[in-house]
């Protein structure tokens, strides 16, 4: 990561599970708008099944006037892997993504995929475009 730039930095919330400051950086897509359009807190509002996402996923790559952007979220600072990790945990013990209540205009949907270092690449997120 250290040779990327973050293009957000900023707060992941999620009521009564953990709160931290992340930086987030580009893996596939176009990142123009999102260190605008991301707000300073993004707030969590629920749990999604993944064949959900997945099946909105496969629609989105077939749309022409959408875009697919993927970027990766990581503690900004030591202190913040705690809760970091504890909402991993969370979405990732329930088998379940998370949901972003607050997207903005440029963004229509924002998902939280929990992916440990050992876990594959979705097929469904592949080919990058990007940095990787």
């Amino acid at each position: 990561l250290s040779r990327l730039n973050t293009i957000w930095k900023g707060f992941i919330n999620m009521q009564s599970v953990a709160k931290f400051v992340t930086k987030a950086y580009p893996v596939s897509g176009c990142f123009d708008y999102l260190s605008e359009d991301l707000p300073d807190t993004i707030h969590i509002g629920g749990r999604i099944l993944p064949k959900t996402v997945w099946d909105y996923v496969g629609k989105l790559k077939s749309s022409l006037s959408k875009e697919l952007c993927l970027i990766r979220f990581h503690p900004a600072t030591e202190e913040e892997e705690v809760a970091y990790i504890s909402l991993y945990s969370y979405f990732s013990s329930r088998g379940r993504f998370g949901v972003v209540a607050n997207t903005n205009r440029h963004i229509k949907d924002l998902y939280l995929i929990p992916l440990s270092t050992k876990d594959p690449i979705p097929s469904k997120l592949l080919p990058f475009e990007g940095p990787g």
